[in-house]
């Protein structure tokens, strides 16, 4: 008979050992939403047998969700981590996807939204290039509670209406579900309350179809929140009542059995049902490492609330100073670590100060001396050249952003001197053609456009003539200036001092741009030019405007063109001061 038993059990064992790894995996991913207990064992299990990386990668997310719906959140991201590991090895970028999502959620849940966020902007950079819509509604809906979260209501709504549209294309019931009830409680958030109720219900309804405790359960935490907000006492009632039921059918520590522990106790709370609420709050407490919504620190304090209701002044006292202690524990678990750290590091240089000087004792004075000043000697010479570098590097960044600045300014310039012509000129030219197509045409009226369009011409060639600073003088160059505008500009030099090229050359394309802007604007017949030591001035007797409310290209390239060497515009009615520094 003994033999036979054994032969049974090795049979039995056989049996299961000859499944293939796929069929268990599947069946371990069923038993997550109704015993993640047995998903977990049969995990093991799968991870005592030969499979190839990517079954390597899907046991492990498996088992991650398993823990985490038994509310190990640890354990579960310490699974997540393998399966990513394990799905990048074998280049599932699906599989990847979706456990950077479900990582995510685990790190949100856990109070890490900096984490949070960093996985979910990985997954959705994975998503992007490839077609994977399950696992994009499941991680977009992610997105929205963390937005929701984050009270960005807009946005969290954006995301869960993507989400939920997207889920239903698909045929995966908890997508839908998972989606469907993100986007109904954050509907309800922004104002639409009906709406997200409605959506709230139609969840309930799937979810019953489907026997999906731990949805039916997370929705009616969600549908007693609103009706509670709403005022709707009886159907709060009714919920609460229903998922009390349910409670025996989800795993204890889970976090959709915790979530409606925690709702429940809220709202027993407001309605003074204080020993009621002191219940599921202890109930909750008992579950050592699940991982509540709550921090517990906010918890102890939703405790003393209900010992004050009580009339329990000690008790309240004891619960206030359990939530002072717990919080003080948080920054004083990092204070122990700083200090244990400190402690491990002063122990450590102690030994070897302690090494290095024995070992000094038995060297010679002489070697140590040599020694010595060859250190400082390669400290100062490995800091010398550092600085070298360093100061190369930062002039190099400095040279390199002032000739993106100029070059931006040099294809503003191209652009508008390209609107010019094609807005100005060539306008101009087609009315001249039509013009002298006219039956009716005047000839002195022709060679007047004619004349003004080739003043226009020859002013923009002066704009597009690169001035020559090699040889002539900043100072020589605005005479020229002033020499080819038939007396309309005059120049005074009154302290002057001539700047390097770099600095002349944007200073003259600054003041050829503000002349033009003067023609252009203000009919300006008469134009002073004062440059002194570091200051230029320019004023005029047209009309007045002010270029800086200007969103021209014109006016932006004069604006480049001066933070390019370090000068300041200083705009007023008729008048525009330059103050530049010498290079």
């Amino acid at each position: 008979m003994r033999h036979l038993l054994l032969l049974l059990a090795a049979l039995t064992a056989f049996c299961a050992f000859a499944i293939p790894v796929d069929s268990l995996l599947q069946k371990a991913n069923l038993l997550i939403e109704t015993s993640p207990d047995s998903a977990i064992a049969l995990c093991a299990r799968l991870k005592s047998r030969h499979m190839d990386i990517n079954q390597k990668a899907r046991v492990y997310h498996t088992l991650g969700n398993a823990l985490f719906a038994q509310g190990e959140m640890e354990k579960a991201k310490q699974n997540f981590r393998e399966a990513i590991s394990y799905a990048r090895q074998a280049g599932d970028k699906k599989t990847e996807a979706s456990v950077l999502s479900d990582l995510g959620v685990c790190y949100r849940i856990t109070e890490k939204p900096d984490s949070a966020l960093a996985s979910y902007r990985q997954a959705l950079a994975i998503l992007q290039s490839i077609d994977a819509p399950i696992e994009e509604a499941y991680l977009l809906t992610s997105i929205s509670v963390f937005y929701a979260n984050q009270g960005r209501l807009e946005e969290a709504a954006k995301y869960g209406e993507q989400a939920f549209s997207l889920a239903k294309t698909t045929d995966e019931i908890e997508a839908i579900m998972y989606a469907g009830q993100t986007a109904g409680i954050v509907l309800y958030l922004k104002g639409e309350k009906e709406n997200g109720l409605a959506i709230e219900r139609e969840m309930v309804g799937i979810a019953e179809r489907h026997q999906l405790p731990r949805y039916i359960l997370k929705t009616y935490a969600s549908i007693i929140d609103m009706h509670y907000k709403d005022g709707r006492n009886d159907s709060v009632d009714h919920y609460m009542k229903r998922g009390m039921e349910l409670l025996s059918s989800v795993p204890e520590a889970s976090v959709e059995s915790i979530g409606f522990l925690e709702e429940s106790y809220v709202v027993l709370t407001a309605r003074g049902r204080y020993q009621e609420s002191l219940d599921i709050q202890q109930r909750i407490l008992d579950m050592k490492g699940a991982g509540t919504f709550m921090p517990f620190n906010k918890l102890y304090q939703r405790i003393a609330r209900n010992y004050l209701g009580m009339g329990d002044i000690r008790r309240a006292g004891d619960a206030y100073e359990r939530a002072i202690a717990l919080t003080d524990s948080l920054h004083g678990l990092e204070i122990d670590q700083q200090l244990s750290e400190f402690d491990v590091k002063y122990e450590t240089a102690k030994r070897e100060l302690e090494i290095s000087r024995l070992e000094s004792e038995k060297s010679r004075h002489r070697t140590i001396i040599a020694a010595i000043i060859v250190a400082v000697a390669i400290a100062l010479v490995s800091s010398l050249i550092w600085w070298r570098t360093r100061l190369h590097r930062i002039r190099k960044e400095h040279e390199l952003s002032n000739l993106r600045t100029r070059l931006t300014a040099i294809d503003d310039e191209r652009s508008r001197i390209a609107a010019e012509l094609h807005d100005g000129i060539c306008n101009d030219l087609t009315g001249i053609e039509l013009l002298m197509q006219s039956k009716t045409s005047n000839p002195h009226e022709i060679l007047a456009l004619i004349e003004q369009t080739r003043q226009t011409v020859r002013n923009i060639s002066h704009e597009l003539m690169p001035p020559e600073f090699n040889n002539v003088d900043f100072s020589h160059l605005l005479l020229a200036m002033a020499a080819k505008s038939d007396d309309s500009i005059t120049v005074s030099l009154d302290g002057y001092a001539s700047p390097d090229n770099s600095v002349a050359f944007q200073l003259y394309r600054i003041i050829q741009e503000h002349i033009a802007n003067i023609r252009k604007y203000s009919n300006a017949d008469k134009i002073v030019i004062k440059a002194g030591n570091g200051i230029i001035v320019i004023s005029d007797n047209g009309q007045s405007y002010n270029p800086e409310k200007g969103n021209g290209i014109g006016n932006q390239t004069m604006l480049r063109r001066a933070q390019s060497i370090g000068a300041t515009l200083e705009f007023s009615e008729n008048s525009l001061k330059i103050v530049y520094k010498f290079r």
